[in-house]
């Protein structure tokens, strides 16, 4: 009898563990906790893919950026899609690196450096357009009528390796000059033009807006010669002196055409806008710091040869200008002239 009791109470129990155990095992729909869902990405689809894509738009103090003021006073093109910086230096070494590095998309610079980029890059860059024409000017207080006047004296010259340098360098060969005029380079146009006002150089090369603002500051200081002419003399007017252009990095432009095209679009009207209200473009210009006197501004904007021409359009007129650059120095233009890939096509 006690063995059957002992027997029955071992049952009991061994029931009452399993049923524990069961308990612990089953957990009722109402406390189910709600597992997250992972996201599914499409292909080559980044965790970033959300955010805005950086965009910096580079220029130089003169006037490649006055050209844009109105964009960068509007701060143009930025958008939940595109974050667009706008900067401004001094001379063309700040930009280089920047832009052979990718840190720059589009930038304004000197035209003969758009080919030395392209061919550095490996074709990585392309000319999109042509921003100046024809604003170089040579100036002092020096008594100079003729490009023969300058023989044996030193020439102030600003933005070495640069579109107006290789400019000079050319004419003077043409007119045997070369061996006779002295090149004393300065760190950019605006301590160029500073040393004009001061007297401490008697004759030099400058670019508008510089030239009003030299001879607006120093009464002695006159317009000597008019770079434009003697470059049309050197080349018995086979082309314009092209001085600006507008650069784009490649693989951006392929990634984001409806961003260039906006951008070229908008570049055109504020040039337009510029041309035909330089008082508030000079107001502008001088609010962003990319020259410090509105007035001047206001009064050198007719000279400083601000247009927009497709570089796809104009590309006989520049294929002979760089031509002629790269019989006098090949350096001047990258060491070969560009092909086909470097105009830029919408």
């Amino acid at each position: 009898m006690k063995k059957l009791s002992l027997l029955l109470v071992l049952i009991l129990m061994l029931t009452m563990f399993t049923a524990c155990n069961k308990s612990q095992d089953v957990t009722p729909e109402n406390n189910e906790t709600e597992q997250p869902v992972e996201e599914v990405k499409e292909p080559g689809e980044s965790e970033t893919s959300n955010e805005p894509i950086t965009v910096t738009i580079a220029g130089l103090k003169g006037p490649t950026s006055i050209g844009m003021i109105k964009m960068i006073e509007e701060k143009a093109l930025n958008s939940d899609k595109y974050n667009v910086e706008y900067v401004a230096e001094a001379a063309p070494d700040s930009l280089t690196g920047k832009i052979i590095n990718g840190d720059i998309q589009i930038s304004s610079l000197p035209i003969n450096l758009a080919s030395v980029l392209y061919n550095k890059t490996q074709g990585a860059v392309q000319i999109m357009a042509v921003n100046t024409i024809g604003n170089l000017y040579i100036v002092g207080s020096d008594d100079t009528s003729s490009l023969e006047d300058i023989s044996g004296k030193v020439l102030g010259m600003s933005a070495k390796g640069s579109t107006p340098d290789f400019a000079m360098n050319y004419i003077l060969k043409q007119n045997n000059l070369s061996d006779k005029v002295e090149l004393d380079y300065a760190a950019d146009h605006a301590t160029l033009a500073q040393s004009v006002i001061a007297e401490d150089t008697k004759v030099a090369l400058l670019p508008q807006p510089f030239v009003t603002q030299v001879t607006m500051k120093n009464e002695n200081v006159k317009i000597l010669l008019d770079l434009n002419q003697e470059w049309k003399k050197a080349t018995e007017n086979e082309s314009e002196l092209f001085t600006g252009c507008i650069v784009v990095n490649k693989e951006f432009a392929q990634n984001n055409s409806e961003f260039v095209t906006d951008f070229l679009k908008q570049y055109n009207d504020s040039v337009n806008w510029v041309i035909d209200n330089p008082k508030d473009a000079s107001v502008l210009v001088e609010k962003h710091e990319i020259m410090p006197n509105a007035a001047l501004v206001e009064k050198a904007i007719p000279y400083c040869g601000i247009t927009y021409k497709s570089a796809n359009n104009i590309k006989d007129e520049l294929n002979s200008f760089y031509q002629i650059l790269f019989d006098s120095n090949p350096a001047s233009v990258g060491g070969k002239l560009p092909d086909e890939d470097f105009y830029y096509s919408e």
